[in-house]
């Protein structure tokens, strides 16, 4: 575990620098004087789309890299391993498809957005080049989780990435580039860490490109095919239930009310830091536990990122929820986006339920129930498209909200029950729900002890007696051994100072 451990924090470490300069480019962008909520919509839909065509795009090797990656390592010198010439083929074909569809469905496009979301119809067609650039990126990124270099990738995507996007940010407010200029520039900024990435892996002699088919490609080539056809379906269903809120609120609302959607998500976001880094730690991890048949350690994998992401995602919930309001007044943020509170709290409240329940997902994916994974995420994106559309024709902005906290809450009790059932697995223990008793008395003492203060006083109040009484009961209870060996660590390191 210490090896995941020192590992997160170093990813943990790239991904918070990436949000705090992610912090500064959402206030920028949100601010009243420099963007439209529309052109902040626009941004957050361009994200969107290109994912969804980056998950058509795939044909599933995403999954066929970092599953079989251990056995092509273990069996094959560098110069005849094939993997990532396969994987580059097969996407680049699915790119050449799903591009070409959407300019057969360009009528459609312009039916469906020109009403609410003009904006997006202009610039439509950026979101090709950008979700070139996406695929190629997810796809080293997945590569290079075989190589354990998912601190590197950390900070390519969740530092690196938002450096640019704050710098083309700075250039349209000092007016050095037009909006258009910045929406193209925008477009292109996975190309920059693709190439990044390609430069590291190459000088440390571990890109290796042939497009000749090896023997562990031959021996597993029925199994390839299987995992490539079925994940493939796993990938289009998980990224369209991410991005179909703000899909459905720019035809039927407005690109303002993704820009506003948008705000809340990323505030959830940062919620979910833990769990992404420790994601990109633990899948080659997982991989080869399963191999070696390694349950214990799947067991212990399983438990200590439940608590751990748990742990990291209640802090952060209430330090935001308690000065959502006073942040946005005191900064000068369009108050438009105050509309975003309760989005944020049910999004939240998705978050926690999501990283609080532990890697499962990836426990599923990496074992030879993989299968299982696809038909439950199919079960999720059933549930969750229909009812994201019909709810927000109800309920407007929140109507994404609401319905992700019901079918996120099945989903991953429908993961729960299986690993369970199926290897007598589960994340809980009795920390669990000190660490929840815990988080709500910090809140309420925190929230009751300032609620009549105001601006910038309200704010570091809340935080310092919220982050007090947490902080403190965490560590004197030991509700997660890893973070209290962190401590110790730095303790000592002190000392000897």
């Amino acid at each position: 575990m210490s090896e995941i451990r020192k590992k997160s924090i170093k990813a943990t470490f790239w991904i918070y620098l990436g949000f705090l300069i992610g912090a500064l480019n959402t206030y920028f962008l949100t601010h009243k004087n420099w963007f439209t909520v529309d052109q902040n919509g626009l941004t957050r839909s361009m994200i969107e789309i290109s994912q969804l065509v980056f998950a058509f795009s795939t044909f599933g090797v995403t999954s066929y890299l970092f599953k079989f990656f251990p056995y092509y390592s273990d069996n094959l010198p560098p110069k005849k391993n094939d993997i990532l010439g396969i994987a580059l083929i097969v996407s680049l074909i699915g790119f050449f498809f799903t591009a070409g569809g959407l300019f057969l469905i360009e009528p459609i496009i312009v039916k469906k957005f020109s009403t609410n979301s003009i904006l997006l119809v202009e610039y439509f067609y950026w979101i090709i080049p950008m979700a070139f650039f996406v695929l190629l990126f997810n796809i080293l990124e997945s590569y290079s989780y075989g190589f354990q270099k998912g601190v590197i990738t950390s900070l390519l995507k969740e530092t690196i990435l938002r450096i640019y996007t704050l710098i083309l940010i700075l250039l349209k407010i000092f007016n050095y580039i037009d909006f258009k200029s910045f929406i193209i520039f925008f477009s292109f900024q996975y190309l920059f860490i693709v190439i990044f990435l390609a430069i590291h892996l190459k000088l440390n002699n571990q890109l290796w490109l042939t497009l000749k088919p090896s023997v562990v490609t031959k021996k597993f080539r029925r199994k390839i095919i299987a995992i490539m056809s079925l994940t493939f379906l796993t990938i289009i269903v998980s990224v369209l239930r991410q991005s179909i809120d703000g899909i459905v609120l720019a035809a039927k609302q407005s690109l303002g009310k993704v820009g506003i959607f948008g705000l809340a998500s990323y505030m959830v976001s940062i919620l979910q830091v833990p769990f992404r880094s420790i994601v990109a730690i633990t899948i080659p991890l997982l991989s080869r536990a399963w191999k070696d048949k390694n349950l214990i350690e799947v067991e212990r994998i399983y438990k200590r990122t439940s608590i751990n992401m748990l742990g990291f995602s209640l802090f952060v919930f209430f330090c935001v929820w308690l000065n959502f309001e006073n942040t946005i007044v005191l900064f000068n943020i369009n108050l438009d986006y105050l509309e975003g509170k309760w989005v944020f709290f049910l999004l939240g409240m998705v978050t926690i339920i999501e990283v609080g329940t532990g890697v499962n997902s990836q426990i599923i994916g990496t074992s030879t129930y993989w299968r299982f994974e696809l038909w439950s995420s199919l079960l999720l994106t059933i549930m969750i498209i229909p009812l994201s559309y019909y709810l927000t024709i109800s309920y407007g902005i929140l109507g994404p909200a609401i319905a992700n906290l019901f079918s996120f809450t099945i989903y991953n009790s429908i993961r729960y029950f299986f690993l369970l059932k199926k290897f007598n697995m589960q994340p809980f223990s009795m920390k669990t729900l000190e660490l929840l008793i815990i988080a709500t008395l910090s809140y309420a003492i925190a929230y009751f002890a300032t609620r009549n203060l105001e601006g910038i006083t309200a704010i570091l109040s809340s935080l310092g007696i919220f982050c007090t009484l947490y902080i403190s009961l965490f560590y004197w209870r030991n509700i997660s051994p890893d973070v209290k060996q962190v401590m110790l660590s730095i303790t000592n390191r002190f000392r000897k100072k």
